[in-house]
């Protein structure tokens, strides 16, 4: 599977749109185009199987500290799991409810508790958004892990890689789109079309994007296993 660069993308797209001896859309612009139009694929990616992005950190814990920064590429906020693991003790790390964390921390800031670790997100700092444990970390190393979903790669420098290659053609044809739109093109109704079909193919392929072609439902049996 190729992996396209921003030059090659660039250089495509200006073969396909015949911009390479006109300065209408110049490279900054197009950069910005192309990238427009990786965000598109990319909610598109995340609405319909959202593991395509899957990564994972880690998280070293300080003994006291109840605040840690979520990954700089997080999607949205999007954790998957966040396991909490020193080497004698492994456990999923669950979120605490909307409608009782506030209650849950206060209990835990203001009474020692042996209970297992729980979580949710603060963003009170733009830019900045954590993760709070409760209780706070009674121990010191790096024993979370955080599964989350990232953000697709973004480009700028011309080496830099698209990681979306089974949907490059999505990209071209928005980045056709939004040129023809700046131009007036009369073609832009058979460009939408196109783009359409594109998308539909690239939800098509992501509807049935089970890598082990797998589709029977989990039965969440952590409840029981807890209960033991």
């Amino acid at each position: 599977m190729k992996y396209w660069t921003l030059a090659e993308i660039t250089d495509k797209i200006k073969q396909d749109l015949d911009l390479e001896a006109e300065d209408f859309v110049r490279p900054a612009e197009l950069t910005g185009l192309i990238n427009e139009a990786i965000d598109e694929a990319e909610a598109e990616i995340h609405a319909l199987y959202e593991d395509y992005f899957l990564s994972k950190s880690t998280i070293s814990i300080t003994s006291g500290t109840e605040e840690y920064d979520l990954p700089a590429d997080i999607y949205a906020h999007k954790i998957r799991r966040l396991v909490y693991n020193n080497g004698s003790s492994v456990y999923t790390i669950n979120r605490i409810q909307d409608w009782k964390k506030f209650e849950v921390k206060a209990i835990a800031d203001n009474f020692a508790t042996s209970d297992l670790y729980q979580f949710f997100l603060v963003n009170s700092t733009p830019g900045s958004p954590k993760v709070v444990i409760v209780p706070k970390a009674r121990d010191t190393g790096p024993y979370l892990t955080l599964w989350y979903l990232r953000n697709a790669n973004r480009l700028s420098a011309t080496t830099d890689v698209c990681d979306i290659p089974e949907f490059i053609n999505f990209i071209f044809q928005k980045v056709t789109v939004l040129v023809h739109e700046k131009e007036g093109n009369p073609n832009l109704g058979m460009d939408y079309q196109n783009l359409e079909r594109e998308r539909q193919l690239m939800v098509g392929v992501l509807a049935q994007m089970v890598p082990d072609a797998e589709n029977e439902i989990e039965l969440d049996t952590s409840f029981y296993e807890e209960m033991n």
